[in-house]
């Protein structure tokens, strides 16, 4: 990115995740990461800078059932026998952010508060019957980085596939008449 202010506020909100990443709070019988919190903080910011803010918040509101789901599916059938968890629940969330929204700050945006509000979700079901799972642990956060370096890596292959292109379109000249118009 260029220097700017938008790289500096992305900076920073990186170095604060990485920051926070060891430290946990505890409310009432819940763990809760504080990571956690600033990752959930700026996807509302993220969030709230888009343009059309109802359809978007409907798409998080999909990742976010769907992640919840993913995960209750992954702890309750023997999947990992066959496939890594890791793997299987990156691959569904991506295929989930990549059909709801366009765009790639559409989709980070609506990706960060939709698996946030996931795990979130998650762990208030767990709860409901005694287990404890902790909200935004080391598991959640390898989530969102690979979920983001998948977002980020396909759309830096798009726009390189629309330079080819548009290379290849203007090297190629175009076709010639086949009778030409006489003079008169």
């Amino acid at each position: 990115m260029a220097k700017s202010k938008l790289r500096t506020i992305l900076s920073c909100w990186l170095l604060l995740l990485i920051l926070f990443s060891g430290f946990d709070v505890t409310i009432e019988h819940m763990q809760l990461s504080v990571s956690f919190l600033v990752l959930l903080a700026g996807a509302l910011v993220l969030h709230a800078r888009l343009a059309v803010i109802v359809f978007h918040v409907f798409c998080s509101i999909t990742i976010m059932i769907g992640y919840t789901g993913v995960l209750i599916w992954e702890s309750f059938t023997p999947l990992k026998l066959f496939l890594p968890p890791f793997l299987t629940i990156s691959c569904i969330l991506f295929v989930l952010v990549m059909i709801t929204t366009t765009g790639l700050w559409n989709r980070l945006a609506c990706s960060l508060l939709g698996m946030s509000g996931g795990e979130l979700l998650y762990s208030i079901i767990m709860s409901g019957y005694s287990i404890a799972a902790p909200i935004g642990d080391k598991r959640f956060l390898d989530f969102i980085l690979v979920i983001t370096m998948a977002l980020l890596s396909h759309d830096l292959l798009r726009t390189l596939n629309m330079k080819i292109i548009r290379k290849l379109q203007q090297s190629i000249p175009g076709p010639k008449p086949l009778f030409r118009k006489k003079a008169q």
